[in-house]
């Protein structure tokens, strides 16, 4: 303390200053390896206004919910369920009622509604089943001012559809068909007039999925109905809801998981399953479908597909999305082209090169072939820290490039994705030049082939 208070201890000079919303150029500049110095991020302005364009920044919508209303719950007491369940609670519900055949008896069901009555809510559970007309009329009668209806129903009788009987066939579609029916039907005699009417359907019932023709067919009725209930004038909206990664059925069934691995789904988390449960809740029933424009271009905007993508692209061997020659989806393949010529895959030079390798391995032998690499690596390289490619020089030390540990797991990433095999951060660094590198991805590249072709 002493020798800061006589002035012997200074902050570190140069600063480079960068405001609140340009934090990633700050990092690009870092990356560089040129600065001396602080690179100092700097949060509000000598008013303290934050300095950060907010104008860039949408709020997020959120759910204003009566608190003297009821809102039932079909289904409900699983993972998803309970999940939109405190997102309702959070949000001003007061009175939840569950419709479900084995209602209160769940290994988590007194722990959950225990929770939630903590929360000030009150929970009333009705043992029966949505297919049953007479078990839908005593749930409702046991939601006065009933506002809201999630229809969360869900069971699974999967089989090869040869094989599939009609009793697996209306044990899956039922719940989704006939039970859809009997809420509509339910609150039109008892003359409710509900703000909102969430249908749980799945991407199945878009792209398919084997096994579950069943499942698929409840589901393409449920997006269906949405339109139906919606040209009535009512509230209505449906979830096309993909794999949730971290939360519900998909997440304890290690299996399924497994298998969405393999297929390269891209999974989504429970915030953005709670974030369309909320846009759903909040569409206008007035949104009428126009007569004069049926001959065009139709959208449903009370549809909400969730999760429709993959973790690598379409264009990569490795991807066994299910739905990739589907023409319907054509445009996934278009709208990615960007990102294969960019920072997640191969430039079309180093694509090519690889073609030609795949049917000739021998040209990996060759000192040219190792040359290219080189320059192909450098050149992502120098996307990753903005430099021009006429700078690049293969026999430069790494560091003198420019490369080290952030930019290193980016390489690592793209390095994964272009040549299909894996290599170290420390790897990466250790090589020494970009020459080695090329000789490296070369050499394996070669060893990979031939053990193809054995």
């Amino acid at each position: 303390m002493r020798n800061f208070e006589m002035g012997h201890i200074t902050p570190i000079r140069p600063t480079k200053v960068f405001d609140a919303s340009s934090i990633q150029d700050a990092f690009r500049h870092m990356q560089q390896g040129k600065h001396i110095g602080k690179i100092v991020i700097s949060m509000r302005g000598i008013d303290g206004s934050v300095k950060i364009d907010t104008a860039l920044v949408k709020t997020a919508k959120k759910p204003e919910l009566d608190s003297s209303a009821s809102y039932l719950l079909v289904g409900g007491l699983g993972g998803l369920g309970r999940a939109v369940s405190r997102h309702l609670v959070e949000h001003n519900a007061r009175r939840l009622v569950y419709l479900s055949r084995n209602a209160g008896t769940g290994p988590e069901d007194h722990d959950f509604i225990q929770e939630l009555e903590s929360m000030g809510c009150d929970i009333r559970l009705v043992r029966g089943s949505v297919t049953s007309k007479d078990d839908v009329s005593r749930a409702i009668q046991q939601a006065p001012n009933l506002k809201g209806i999630m229809q969360c129903s869900m069971v699974l009788r999967d089989q090869a559809f040869p094989r599939m009987s009609l009793s697996e066939w209306s044990t899956a579609a039922a719940p989704k068909v006939q039970g859809t029916w009997n809420l509509h039907n339910a609150t039109l005699a008892a003359s409710i007039q509900l703000d909102f009417f969430v249908l749980f359907s799945s991407m199945s019932g878009v792209i398919g999925q084997a096994g579950q023709a069943n499942y698929a067919g409840a589901n393409t009725f449920l997006d269906a109905f949405v339109q139906y209930r919606t040209n009535l004038g009512l509230a209505a909206a449906s979830i096309d809801i993909g794999a949730v990664q971290d939360v519900g059925y998909v997440s304890q069934d290690v299996t399924l998981l497994k298998r969405m691995t393999l297929a390269s789904a891209h999974g989504i988390t429970e915030p953005e399953f709670l974030e369309a449960i909320t846009a759903a809740m909040s569409f206008s029933p007035t949104d009428k479908t126009n007569p004069e424009t049926l001959g065009t271009e139709f959208v449903d905007r009370k549809t909400l597909v969730l999760g429709l993508g993959t973790a690598i692209p379409l264009s990569s061997p490795e991807s066994r999305a299910c739905w990739k020659k589907d023409r319907r989806m054509a445009v996934y393949h278009n709208s990615s082209k960007a990102t294969l010529d960019g920072s997640d895959s191969n430039s079309d030079s180093l694509k090519s090169l690889l073609a030609r390798a795949r049917s000739d391995a021998s040209m990996l032998k060759t000192d040219d072939t190792a040359a290219l690499l080189a320059r192909e690596i450098g050149k992502k390289l120098f996307s990753f820290l903005l430099k021009l490619d006429e700078d690049l020089n293969t026999s430069v030390p790494l560091s003198q490039l420019g490369m080290d540990s952030l930019v290193g797991v980016e390489m690592r990433s793209w390095w994964r994705q272009a040549f299909s095999f894996d290599i170290t951060v420390l790897e990466l660094m250790g090589m020494g030049t970009l020459d080695a590198l090329g000789k490296h991805a070369a050499e394996r590249l070669l060893k990979a082939l031939g053990n193809d072709s054995s």
